[in-house]
């Protein structure tokens, strides 16, 4: 069972972790951010587990505190083997993604659907 997380929504689907950001930093405590990011990073490193897909469907916006705990998320995942995704951007996170230039290291699906698809094919 994973811990009710306010930040990193969670979702855990082996050999998949499905991480949900909740919103931006202006919304939480800052020390609150760095507690659950480490908590997901720990919960990732589960042997089960191997891929990550940052589903984007709740923010139409992150600020660069949320985003460096997200991409450290995806660089454990790559540095282990796995995949690493984003799925569901609006059209302003598809910009933001675009603009720091994550994109080009990271795939961005349309769906969750078809984010699992891609990272479960390549396992």
């Amino acid at each position: 069972m994973v811990d009710q997380l306010e930040i990193f929504k969670v979702e855990l689907s082996a050999p998949n972790l499905i991480v949900i950001p909740q919103g931006s930093t202006l919304h939480f405590l800052y020390s609150n951010v760095q507690i659950e990011s480490n908590k997901v990073i720990k919960l990732f490193s589960k042997p089960e587990l191997k891929n990550v897909i940052i589903d984007l469907h709740r923010v139409d916006h992150l600020d660069s505190i949320i985003i460096s705990s997200i991409i450290r998320l995806l660089q454990q995942a790559k540095q282990t083997g796995g995949q690493a995704v984003f799925c569901n951007a609006c059209e302003n996170m598809q910009d933001l993604l675009k603009c720091v230039k994550i994109g080009s290291y990271w795939p961005l699906f349309d769906s969750r659907e078809a984010a699992l698809q891609a990272v479960n094919s390549s396992s």
